[in-house]
């Protein structure tokens, strides 16, 4: 183009120039103090006639001056560098660059920030869970029974957000007015205060949310325009968002659990297994009992509960049931078992009863290996057997008629060694005293 063209006379806003006179050391950086634009531009090569450049602003056009004309290299979109622009030719050549003015129509700029949030809900729930379902114990008898409490999470999320800032900037020396802000999120609602000018060299902070129908992640868009002079001009700022896996919200994270049995459990923020130890019984008279243990929560925000129950059912029958030596030899006052008041059957002295001319204590004798010494073995079945007839286990003919004979047999025998016929008739007693304690016979065994 013929002359000296200017950006103001090409129909841009403004115009920054840079001059050069030919020279080769003209080329640098250049700060406009007016606008904050900050242009570098440099020789291509050996040559002064073209040149590549760079901008912190958008760039609309360059004119690159030489001789008496100058070459307008417009951009549409404005762009931030270019290279390879040269003077025109004359003479078929290229003068020297004697200045470089960059061109910009007036626009706001557009930056924006982009949160997510959203919100998890807990559903819980409970299982209760027991290692008996049915007993059969005799009169004043307890048994151990092994309770788990399971609690189980899941959860749902919602409540999806993408929120913000978006900062709408004018680098320019005049105001921009009417301004305008929009979010490309649908139902995004935008405050930017009231604010309807950016400042000349200034800039207006709005803020923005938005609801969003799940988790996927994007890219945000926001567009702001405004007034210069007279022309409306626009730009976009873009940012963008994830969804994490850590909620900013939660609800009914936590619970409380109880037990109808064992009382408060605690607090558990994770799913959860409790256990513990409860016996059932005694009970004083046959007939049947029923032990429903119910374990409980109730959320630490809505206040949710929920429930199971386990139920335990113990038959105490009229004609009582039997137990093995090995229980009545744990469960006496020494332990380790449970105590079993049944023990008082045989007297004060309990477990501690001098056994006939053994030398040793009920207790002592339950706890002396037979080591195949047919004392031993009929006392051990003989002395559970009177336990569980003295404790309401009746017994069969056949059953009495042992008692009485071992009875007998002890009363008769000076210590613990036997002749060859009594430990036949030892042994035989024993048999039929076990099966009696196993259940075999009589009334049937009770659960130990």
């Amino acid at each position: 183009m013929a002359g000296n063209p200017t950006c103001v006379g090409q129909g841009y806003d403004y115009g920054f120039k840079t001059n050069a006179g030919g020279d080769e050391d003209a080329a640098g950086t250049f700060d406009d103090p007016n606008s904050g634009v900050v242009v570098t531009w440099s020789y291509a090569g050996t040559s002064n006639s073209t040149i590549n450049w760079s901008s912190n602003t958008a760039v609309s056009a360059v004119i690159v001056k030489g001789g008496d004309a100058g070459n307008v290299h417009a951009y549409d979109p404005a762009v931030l560098s270019d290279s390879g622009l040269r003077t025109p030719l004359k003479n078929d050549g290229y003068p020297g660059v004697s200045h470089v003015e960059f061109c910009f129509n007036y626009n706001v700029t557009v930056t924006k920030t982009a949160n997510t949030s959203f919100t998890r809900t807990y559903t819980w729930g409970i299982d209760k869970t027991g290692s008996e379902t049915s007993l059969t114990l005799s009169a004043g008898q307890t048994h151990p029974v092994n309770y788990t409490v399971t609690t189980t999470r899941t959860h749902a999320d919602s409540n999806f957000v993408v929120s913000g800032t978006i900062t709408v900037s004018n680098p320019w020396p005049i105001a921009a007015t009417a301004l305008q802000v929009s979010d490309s999120l649908a139902g995004a609602v935008v405050d930017c205060g009231g604010a309807t000018t950016v400042p000349a060299n200034g800039s207006v902070q709005c803020t923005y949310s938005a609801s969003v129908a799940s988790n996927t992640g994007g890219t945000n868009t926001a567009t702001a325009s405004a007034i210069f002079t007279t022309a409306r001009r626009s730009a976009t700022g873009s940012a963008p968002y994830t969804f994490g896996s850590t909620p900013s919200a939660e609800i009914d994270e936590c619970i409380t659990v109880t037990d109808t049995l064992q009382g408060p459990l605690g607090q558990t923020c994770q799913p959860r297994i409790f256990t513990y130890t409860r016996n059932v019984g005694p009970y004083a008279s046959p007939g049947v009992y029923t032990v429903r243990n119910v374990a409980s929560f109730v959320t630490n925000d809505t206040g949710t509960t929920g429930s199971d129950d386990h139920t335990v059912t113990i038959t105490v029958p009229g004609g009582g049931c039997t137990l093995t030596q090995g229980y009545w030899k744990t469960h006496s006052a020494e332990g380790p078992a449970p105590y079993d008041d049944g023990w008082l059957a045989i007297g004060a002295a309990q477990e501690d009863t001098p056994f006939y001319s053994s030398g040793k204590t009920w207790l002592q004798v339950f706890s002396t290996p037979p080591a195949g010494n047919a004392y031993y073995i009929l006392a051990h079945q003989y002395m559970a057997a009177k336990l569980n007839v003295l404790n309401g286990a009746t017994a069969p003919a056949a059953v009495t008629s042992a008692l009485t004979s071992a009875e007998s047999l002890f009363s008769s025998v000076g210590g613990t060694t036997l002749t060859k016929a009594q430990t036949t008739t030892a042994k035989q007693l024993a048999g039929v005293l076990g099966s009696f304690n196993e259940g075999g016979t009589g009334p049937g065994h009770c659960d130990e």
